[in-house]
């Protein structure tokens, strides 16, 4: 007897025998892909431009801004220019109720006028104590004349000198009277100079050619100027020439000097950069919440007059430069193989097995002064006697400190030795040599060793010791160790079990 076979059992059948196939299949598909295979992602060395870029930010000012105050107090009664007005050297942009200082001037004049007439006075009694004394002597004389002849009594004579003296002694004190009327006749003058000053500045003169950016007051408002001017106004030089003090960390200070090219932007136009030039690194920092800054002007120009006085300007300073050298991706510096899982051999031939046996990078020279005055043109005989002389200091340093300073007081030789050498640059270089010396110094502090890592087939990586300077933060400066062309790895990424 034959049964009938229920349909849902013969699809579910089904199902699960396609279940099995592609499960078979799945397993036959990664068989290729390993536990411990792996993939290599790599960057190749080529020329380009590395530079050393040091952002940074700051506020955009004028060139230069002008607070212009009152020195007299008084209420405005008149204002002559507002926010933006342009305004020229001498225009007269506000002005101070004048009356208190008219009155101080008129009062001043009246006293000039009571001097001149007290110095008339004196002028005239200087004339009659003149005739009195002039008449006293010729009484005098007579007298005296007929003394000596014994035709009058010695009483007659002392009277005659004590009528003289009485007379000079009137002479002198209208004299004395017309000094002090002189004198007060200065000072009344001079208190009209002052009151006449304070007059003229009630009238408030623009000290320069620009545009108003501030306006501190109103018509009917009063200013006291008693401990100090009180701002009213504040203007701009010229905003189409503009500054802008960029707070740098004293971390990325190093390498920036007068004339470094730098790039900024401002929120107002988030897609259009703007250029300038480093004008000043000042020498004054600032500390806040215990981080060190220095102040980097930077100039530019603002034909088109968009960028505004008080803008945050987000700034890009390049340092250092390096055009036309060979360069790499610096991923490939902080790559690192894992630990497990792949084969990693020692390069041992040509420039990297020299550097490693000499500790030295190839060709740097036995003689650390070498390296030193590389930058410099001077003469062979005078490059040799520093060279000399710095040689003998190091070994001076060596032998004063010993074998066991040299092993446990490393830091402390280097600085002793870093001194001495410093001594001696000073005393046989110039200013701008010794400049030059610096920067080759600094130069080299920026350079350092690295290994990368080269894939050279069948799984493994080779380690290559290069010598590597300026970074910034893509690519890597090549100074040695490496060609234009070689190849190094930057990603590896390891197949898991069941991929």
């Amino acid at each position: 007897m034959i049964r009938k076979i229920d349909r849902r059992l013969v699809y579910g059948l089904g199902g699960l025998v396609a279940l099995i196939v592609l499960w078979a299949l799945f397993l036959r598909g990664s068989d290729d892909a390993r536990p411990g295979d792996f993939t290599l992602e790599t960057a190749t060395v080529e020329r380009g431009d590395v530079a050393r870029l040091v952002t940074a930010s700051g506020a955009v000012r004028a060139l230069t801004t002008v607070e212009v105050g009152s020195q007299v107090s008084g209420q405005i009664i008149e204002l002559n220019a507002d926010f933006n007005s342009e305004v020229k050297e001498g225009d007269i942009i506000a002005r101070i109720d004048p009356q208190t200082f008219e009155s101080r001037v008129a009062s001043a004049q009246a006293d000039i006028a009571s001097a001149r007439a007290s110095l008339d006075v004196q002028s005239a009694n200087i004339a009659s104590a003149e005739a009195s004394f002039a008449q006293s002597e010729r009484d005098y004389n007579r007298v005296k004349a007929l003394y000596e002849q014994d035709a009058i009594a010695q009483s007659s004579l002392e009277d005659a000198e004590r009528a003289l003296a009485v007379a000079k002694a009137a002479l002198d004190v209208s004299r004395a009277q017309l000094r002090s009327s002189q004198a007060t006749l200065s000072q009344r003058q001079a208190s009209l100079q002052s009151a006449q000053l304070d007059l003229d500045r009630t009238i408030i003169r623009s000290p320069i050619d620009g545009v108003v950016i501030e306006r501190s007051v109103d018509v009917g408002q009063t200013v006291a100027a008693s401990f100090s001017a009180p701002i009213l106004f504040q203007i701009a030089q010229d905003l189409g020439d503009i500054r802008i003090d960029a707070a740098v960390v004293e971390s990325d200070i190093g390498g920036i000097d007068a004339g470094d090219p730098a790039t900024f932007k401002v929120d107002a136009y988030p897609n259009e950069t703007f250029k300038g030039t480093v004008e000043q690194v000042r020498l004054a920092s600032e500390t806040l919440s215990n981080v060190v800054t220095y102040t980097v002007v930077i100039a530019a120009e603002n034909r088109s007059g968009r960028l505004l006085p008080g803008m945050t300007a987000n700034v890009e300073i390049t340092a250092e430069e390096r055009e036309g050298v060979l360069r790499l991706s610096e991923s490939a510096v902080r790559f690192r193989p894992p630990s497990e899982g792949v084969t990693v051999v020692t390069d041992e031939t040509g420039e990297n097995a020299q550097e490693r046996r000499s500790g030295r990078p190839a060709g740097a020279g036995s003689n650390p002064g070498q390296a030193m005055l590389a930058g410099l043109d001077i003469d062979a005989d005078r490059k040799a006697k520093i060279e000399a002389e710095m040689t003998a200091e190091m070994e001076k340093v060596r032998a004063s400190m010993g074998e066991a300073g040299a092993t446990f007081d490393r830091s402390g030789m280097r600085e002793k030795i870093q001194s001495r050498i410093d001594k001696v640059l000073r005393d046989n270089l110039s200013r701008d040599e010794l400049a030059i010396v610096q920067k080759t110094i600094n130069e080299r502090a920026s350079q350092r060793r690295v290994e990368l890592y080269q894939p050279v087939g069948d799984g493994t990586l080779k380690t290559v010791s290069v010598s590597v300077g300026l970074s910034d933060g893509q690519n890597v400066e090549i100074l040695r160790g490496a060609d234009e062309g070689d190849v190094f790895v930057t990603r590896l990424t390891v197949a898991a079990a069941g991929n």
